[in-house]
């Protein structure tokens, strides 16, 4: 027997797009309740934040899922050591005079990452650059100056710096309110 195979006599587990269903169905059935107004209207409500979040769900395990079936791409390509062996030889592949050596580079890593990897890596990028400028403040609340913070992140000294300021009006508007 396979793993998806249900032995005889067992009822078979409801998927999740058949329970999303089943919630869409008692939202309609609740405008047809006797309950109030108020409590209709607060069943509803709560129903459709359970549905948009098993959407939300079923969005992002889709959109994180491989995007071939090879198998590949989630291995070690995604590791913080091979990323840093890339960055590395991208750097040094681009200062060369050698233009034979970048365009081996970028076959390899055509190669090497799938095309889900590179949205991955896109999207940490994003979510990276916005955690910028707290980063850069707790590295100077650590002691650290603007150029150090600015050697180790790869940003310029007056960006770390612009970094540092918006952070220190984010945290005063937070604490404002």
């Amino acid at each position: 027997m396979s793993d998806t195979q249900q032995p005889e006599g067992r009822p078979t587990e409801p998927t999740l797009a058949e329970f999303r269903e089943h919630l869409v169905d008692m939202t309609d059935a609740v405008g047809e309740s006797r309950d109030g107004m108020l409590v209709k209207s607060f069943i509803r409500s709560q129903l459709r934040n359970i549905i948009g979040r098993i959407d939300d769900y079923t969005s992002e395990r889709d959109e994180f899922a491989v995007a071939d079936d090879s198998g590949e791409g989630w291995g070690d390509s995604l590791s913080r050591e091979n990323l840093r062996s890339v960055a590395r030889a991208h750097r040094s592949a681009t200062r060369r005079e050698e233009l034979g050596d970048l365009e081996r580079l970028l076959d390899d890593l055509a190669d090497e990452f799938t095309l889900a990897d590179v949205r991955i890596i896109r999207m940490v990028a994003a979510a990276l650059a916005d955690a910028m400028p707290r980063m850069a403040h707790k590295a100077r609340e650590q002691g650290m100056t603007p150029d150090e913070i600015a050697q180790q992140s790869g940003y310029t000294t007056s960006r770390i710096t612009q970094f540092i300021r918006q952070e220190k009006e984010r945290r005063a508007e937070r604490d404002a309110q």
